[in-house]
């Protein structure tokens, strides 16, 4: 007999509310509690409020109303948590776009979105491509400041906005990579926010006096969990620099920041050690699957959780208790509002105990892709245990469910992968450099790296016969994909390993055909001496040479944070895109010594 509770929906509700409403009843009961805490400064909840009034009533201004997308080219800041506010009063929804990400891409997105204005500062624009139609505003010009402050500070009415708000209004756009080569845009209503909003502060045991680590980037949609969980609570959000946080500087984000509370991706926290976050009461991992070393180093003397839920799910959709060491690390049970299905291939309930495909509905479901019918219809399919036109979405995720309630997770049924945090198609890496003049074909797969966790690898097959240069490809694959994003070994073959049905055998690539080094060079320059020096401490025991490329040797984004950090201690200036574009160490130490 199959398990017809796998189907049933949790009818434990929170009250209604949009991100706005949610942020001001804590206001009216918290005025003067700090809000934010950055670089020093501390805002208190009516002071960050008054700033996003007036900035709401400039937007307003600018022609900016109910259901209008706004993108935010900001860095983590203040500035961006109260755009956030200020879009969510005026009605409207964000559009969080990376700055850091290649024009090509940024220029994608903007004309994908088409949102009615794009807020910046000054320190962002110039990296934002000059291209487009978008009208731009940027927050922290002289006269931009000045009108501001001249705005009234109050709440705004409904009158203002030309209408109420409603939780089926367009809370956000969050873009997410795309299996054609795509990046899709999620749609994302505020129907699922008071609920995730009063799970995360339950689990999480955030109180007035706690602190939360702003950890994730705005455009990953972690950013909604760290502001809802601190904000609805009257708690303090701590806001460090924009610097990746990884190795060191999150270490001192942490200690510094007297944290109480954060949510990271396992691969950030493998980067620290519990001692470096004395005031740490709760950690939430989330992102990636969680290694039960993880859970034996971090569970002892804190509340560890691990935490599940794609985008097109109002952020998360379950979470475990606190995890004890020596535990089967699960993916916990549905929060509030979030009903699960495990599936067969042909929509039937999964017998108890047996894997099979998950699938979520509940408020909390997005409305779906943007500007893409097709695709939302293809995720997003009519709940055969429910009636009234309601919707489940299938994850592609295979799990199934323990006696005791608590969802196994057993890998994906496509090519999506998760890679430090961010949630990659493998079909858009191939797509990409499938459009380089000297590739055929190519693939991308995600294995574990020879130092330090995962690797994104990709094949490719030559177009004429001559294999393209790994460093061309890196190049090519950097104009239009995000640094994670971008494959660190490059391996070229005769020709793609089928299956005997036909599809892509990525079991059967070959091992990648890596150096990590040259011919012997010994370094010839104070920086080569300095950067081998480095590389040998992050890459022991491997030989190193000024030939030695970062990325062959093994090394991913995180340990680039580590390599950046001990170059500027010893100083060498080095930013995280030109380790992605010069990764030998002569390369390297060719830019740092002319202060590029």
């Amino acid at each position: 007999m199959r398990d017809k509770g796998l189907s049933r929906a949790f009818s434990q509700q929170t009250a209604p509310g949009t991100l706005s409403e949610l942020w001001e009843r804590t206001v009216r009961g918290r005025p003067s509690s700090p809000a934010i805490v950055s670089n020093g400064d501390i805002q208190s909840y009516e002071e960050v409020n008054a700033r996003a009034n007036q900035l709401a009533r400039l937007l307003l201004r600018e022609g900016v109303g109910r259901g209008c997308l706004v993108a935010l080219a900001l860095p983590r800041s203040s500035a961006m948590v109260i755009s956030v506010l200020a879009v969510a009063k005026a009605g409207a929804a964000f559009l969080p776009v990376d700055a850091g990400h290649p024009p090509e891409r940024i220029s994608y997105l903007l004309a994908d979105a088409a949102p009615a204005l794009l807020c910046t500062t000054e320190a962002a624009a110039p990296k934002l491509p000059a291209d487009g139609d978008v009208p731009r505003l940027v927050l922290d010009s002289d006269q931009r400041t000045a009108t501001l402050d001249a705005l009234p500070d109050t709440d705004l009415t409904d009158e203002e906005r030309g209408g109420p708000r409603t939780a089926t209004d367009l809370a956000y756009v969050i873009y997410t990579s795309g299996s054609t080569g795509r990046p899709k845009g999620v749609a994302v209503t505020g129907a699922g926010l008071p609920a995730l909003a009063s799970a995360k502060v339950a689990a999480m045991r955030v109180t007035g006096d706690s602190r939360v680590l702003q950890f994730a980037s705005p455009s990953f949609d972690a950013y909604l969990t760290e502001l809802l969980a601190a904000f609805t609570a009257g708690a303090t959000l701590v806001v460090p620099g924009p610097d990746t946080l990884a190795g060191d500087p999150l270490k001192r984000a942490l200690h510094d920041g007297r944290i109480s509370h954060a949510v990271l991706p396992p691969a950030a926290v493998a980067t620290v050690s519990p001692d470096a976050a004395p005031d740490l009461r709760v950690l939430v991992v989330a992102g990636e699957a969680c290694p039960p070393g993880l859970v034996e180093q971090w569970a002892p003397g804190r509340i560890l959780i691990n935490a599940y839920g794609p985008t097109e799910c109002t952020v998360c959709a379950t979470m475990t208790g606190p995890l004890n060491p020596h535990d089967e690390v699960t993916i916990g049970r549905p929060i509030p509002g979030v009903s699960v299905h495990i599936l067969d291939d042909r929509l039937r309930p999964a017998e108890a105990g047996e894997t099979g495909e998950l699938y979520l509905s509940g408020p909390g479901l997005a409305r779906g892709y943007l500007n893409r019918p097709d695709l939302t219809a293809q995720q997003f399919v009519a709940n055969p245990f429910a009636g009234g036109g309601e919707r489940m979405y299938r994850t592609g995720d295979l799990v199934s469910q323990r006696p005791d309630g608590d969802l196994l997770f057993h890998g994906r049924t496509d090519d999506q992968v998760e890679l430090r945090g961010f949630r990659i198609e493998l079909g858009e890496v191939e797509s990409v450099l499938g459009q380089h003049p000297l590739v055929a074909r190519a693939v991308a797969v995600l294995r574990s790296g020879a130092t330090d966790g995962p690797q994104l690898l990709a094949y490719v097959v030559p177009a004429n016969g001559t294999a393209p240069a790994a460093d061309d490809l890196r190049e090519h694959a950097g104009r239009f994909l995000p640094d994670y994003m971008v494959p660190s070994i490059y391996t070229t073959i005769d020709a793609i390993p089928l299956t005997p049905s036909g599809k892509t055998d990525r079991a059967a690539l070959p091992e990648p055909a890596t150096s990590g080094r040259g011919a012997g060079q010994e370094p010839r320059t104070a920086a080569e001496w300095l950067l081998c020096d480095i590389f040998r401490d992050l890459f022991d025991p491997a030989e190193i040479d000024v030939h030695s490329n970062f990325f062959e040797l093994g090394g991913n984004s995180i340990l680039a944070v580590d390599l950046i950090q001990r170059a500027q201690e010893a100083g060498l200036m080095i930013l995280p895109r030109t380790v992605l574009d010069h990764p030998t160490i002569e390369r390297l130490a060719a830019i740092a010594t002319a202060g590029e």
